[in-house]
């Protein structure tokens, strides 16, 4: 009897343990994000701290001192964007009522050129007439995007809230970082192991890795998107160079930024500069994370760089834009713990060997 009133409990304490589980995850569902965002944060800036924790500053003031840059750094550009986007879009659209539109000429030399003048002249031609009715279709639906700027307004209202959370939740997590830690691998341990207790160690540096490799990708492709529109005479270099920066954390959406502005160039009938950074752009800008995110990420991790880009993709589809980080790191970890095993399992089937081979007849 009392055995199976032993089971019982603990079938029930099971049964209590859940629903708690699922109590609390109900409660943190609306946050899970933020408390994401800020943990990523803090295991990429955790060395930073820890710097300033050599300074002798205590938790608190060290917490502190790296949150309030960071804090500024995020929510400067939300802020920007709320106070000057509304008056950019009624711009735009006072643009689109009132100025008369003109496809440029050709350039003289262009069609003088032998063989393929004639057909570059007619694609011209066709391009300016499928321009003329894009704009006039633009014209004609312009003034009734003002709902819709409403609701981008709310919603930038409502990630500035979320970040501010999160910027929030980033102090707790560098002021009680260390002894959370130490509880997480304890209970990994108790769970999983001894050997799963490098699973933090292995989240850590793939987590670094991933973000180390896109930001500074991202980071290098602006720069060299400022550089080419400071060369081109583009106006507002340095803004659409920072729109870019988080435009560039995912591959190709760099065209949202390029297009737009060669087509407003030849609009304004600036065809070599329009020319310029349409190839600035897909010759150079566009061919960096080739080369360079794969450079960044196989300083932690060695990670093949299909993984890499089914990581960035699939996780955008599944988490939205902080999948971008998630689903890498989610691969990178698999792929580490499966390198991890593998290796292990050699080593375990090699040992009986050599310690026959040692064993004297």
């Amino acid at each position: 009897m009392s055995i199976l009133v032993s089971r019982f409990e603990r079938m029930a304490s099971a049964a209590a343990l859940i629903l708690l589980l699922f109590a609390c995850y109900q409660v943190l569902k609306p946050f899970l994000f933020d408390i994401l965002w800020a943990a990523i944060l803090c295991v990429v800036t955790w060395p930073l701290y820890l710097r300033l924790r050599e300074w002798k500053l205590s938790p608190h003031w060290a917490a502190a001192a790296i949150v309030l840059p960071i804090g500024i750094l995020l929510l400067m550009p939300f802020v920007a964007a709320a106070i000057t986007v509304p008056d950019e879009i009624n711009r735009l659209l006072q643009w689109l009522n009132d100025n008369a539109y003109a496809w440029p000429e050709l350039p003289a030399w262009l069609k003088e050129l032998p063989v393929i003048g004639d057909n570059i002249a007619a694609s011209w031609q066709g391009f300016g007439e499928d321009s003329s009715r894009l704009l006039a279709l633009a014209r004609k639906y312009a003034f009734g995007t003002s709902r819709w700027i409403l609701e981008q307004g709310l919603n930038l209202a409502g990630e500035l809230m979320h970040m501010g959370l999160s910027i929030l939740v980033l102090f707790f997590l560098y002021r009680d970082g260390e002894q959370a830690s130490v509880h997480v691998v304890a209970a990994i341990k108790r769970l999983a192991g001894e050997q799963t207790a490098r699973i933090p160690d292995i989240i850590r540096s793939s987590l670094r890795a991933v973000v180390y490799g896109i930001l500074g990708t991202a980071f290098a492709q602006a720069l060299a998107s400022i550089v080419g529109l400071m060369l081109a005479g583009v106006p507002y270099a340095f803004v659409l160079g920072f729109i870019a920066f988080f435009l560039m954390i995912i591959p190709a959406a760099g065209t949202i930024v390029w297009f737009p502005i060669s087509a407003w160039l030849l609009i304004e009938g600036e065809t070599g500069r329009a020319i310029f950074i349409a190839l600035w752009f897909l010759l150079f800008v566009g061919t960096i994370d080739n080369w360079l995110r794969p450079i960044l990420i196989s300083r932690e991790v060695e990670l093949p760089f299909v993984l890499i880009m089914f990581g960035i993709f699939g996780g955008l589809l599944a988490f939205g834009f902080i999948g971008v980080f998630i689903g890498p790191t989610l691969l990178a970890t698999s792929y580490a713990l499966m390198l991890d095993w593998l290796v292990r399992t050699e080593r375990e089937a090699l040992q009986p060997k050599s310690e026959s081979a040692g064993i004297e007849p």
